[in-house]
This record gives structure tokens, C-alpha cells and sequence, in this order.
């Protein structure tokens, strides 16, 4: 169960972050936000997942084929040059104080002090010894504002995309090197065709909302699959 509190340098002067996995590493595919989908392409294939709840479409990073398979992880660590940002946060998250509807004066970086890698002995410190921020704490506020500010930005691309038919059903269908057929459902991507024959007015609309770039990152990163192939035929061999 969470335990999530508002971070101050008084009441979590001594807390450190451990640099471990934990069980929200170890998951098939994350959401992720347009300003990172630059890094993230060169690493992962970029799908859509469509959210069951409200039915919208979710821009994601693939990990595996299977649930609760990351094939990026070693025993310790991850094996890639990038992580999603709401992966790197670990414990830390924008919170709000007062009412539903509070302005960003009022939002604050909070902790789950229930996260298993929040501890006093080691890891990464986040509070000075005479309780100024240390780099890590600065670093992942920054990143928590990115998210803060992908959560607004991220749905408008999507829109965009729908507004010009751009979002279209896959189904992935793998045979690895040991004979086993895997098959992925129920994702998206950009229909890159569609996307190619775009008029100059509907491209120029895109480009200038700032929805063109992540468009062209999603669609190359289609070239990752067949690093995520090698990275499960590895796995199978041992």
C-alpha cells in the first residue's frame, strides 16, 4: 500500500534511493511522453495502447511479448541507453495540495516512502547535509515537471494523430529461432502510408503544433523490433 508523503529536506533529510530494480521495472511496456520519444526510439519499438477504461490511446514503449517480461533488464540493471521517465522516477511523483483543481503554485514532489528502494543506508541521497537539494534530487524535479507537462501535451498529439486517421490496429506475429510463434494484440501504431501521403496543409498543421517529430520518432522505431527479436532469442537460448 502507498504511503505517499510531501518531500522536505526536515522529515527526509537522511533518505536515499536505492539504484535497483524493483517490481515496476519488471513490466511489458510503459507510457511514455512525445518530449522523450526522440531518446526513446533509438531503444524501443513506440506503439499505442488503448486504455479499457476510457478508451483512449496511450503512447508506449515495448519491453517484451509477454506479461511482466522486460527483456532490457540484466540481473541488476538496465540494458539500454535510455528508460522511460515514469520508470526513472522510481518513488518520486508531482503531487497537489488543496483542492482538485490547484494551480501549479500548488503542486509539490512527494515520495512513496512504501517504494522498496526508499532507504537511510545507501543508494543516492537526496538532501544535503545542511538540507539543500543534491544534483539527483534537481534532476529527477525536472524530469517529474516533463511528466507533469507530457500528461497535457502527450493526449493533444494523440488527437492530432486521430484527427488525421492517423492511428491504426497491428498485430505483431513472431516465429523465434526455436520454432515458438508468439503473437501481440490489441496495439497501435502510426500508419506510416497514411502518414507519407498527408497533404502539405494537414503536415504543416502537425509540424506546427509540434506533433510531426514524435510521428516520424514512432515510426522509426518499428526498426527496434528486431532488436527486441534478438533480445527474446537470447532469452530462449539461455
Amino acid at each position: 500500500m502507498s504511503n505517499i508523503q510531501k518531500l522536505n529536506n526536515v522529515q527526509h533529510g537522511k533518505l536515499r534511493i536505492k539504484q535497483a530494480l524493483s517490481d515496476g521495472d519488471a513490466v511489458m511496456f510503459s507510457a511514455v511522453f512525445t518530449s522523450e520519444m526522440r531518446a526513446l526510439q533509438s531503444n524501443f519499438p513506440l506503439l499505442f495502447f488503448k486504455n479499457t477504461n476510457d478508451g483512449r490511446f496511450q503512447p508506449i514503449a515495448l519491453f517484451g511479448f509477454e506479461q511482466g517480461e522486460n527483456l532490457f533488464l540484466d540481473e541488476s540493471r538496465w540494458n539500454s541507453q535510455y528508460i522511460p521517465m515514469l520508470i526513472q522516477r522510481g518513488p518520486l511523483m508531482i503531487a497537489t495540495e488543496g483542492s482538485a483543481d490547484a494551480s501549479d503554485s500548488d503542486r509539490v514532489v512527494a515520495i512513496d516512502m512504501s517504494h522498496p528502494n526508499v532507504n537511510e543506508e545507501e543508494g543516492e541521497p537526496l538532501f544535503l547535509e545542511f538540507g539543500g537539494n543534491t544534483e539527483y534530487l534537481d534532476r529527477l524535479a525536472t524530469m517529474l515537471e516533463g511528466i507533469h507537462i507530457g500528461h497535457t501535451t502527450t493526449p493533444q498529439f494523440v488527437d492530432a494523430l486521430l484527427q488525421h486517421d492517423l492511428i491504426t490496429s497491428v498485430t505483431l506475429k513472431i516465429t523465434l529461432l526455436n520454432g515458438k510463434d508468439h503473437t501481440l494484440e490489441g496495439f497501435y501504431a502510426i500508419d506510416d502510408e497514411k502518414l507519407q501521403r498527408l497533404s502539405d496543409d494537414a503536415i504543416t498543421d502537425l509540424h506546427r503544433r509540434g506533433h510531426l517529430l514524435p510521428a516520424y520518432m514512432m515510426v522509426a522505431s518499428q526498426s527496434q523490433l528486431k532488436r527486441l527479436i534478438a533480445l527474446k532469442n537470447d532469452k530462449v537460448a539461455g
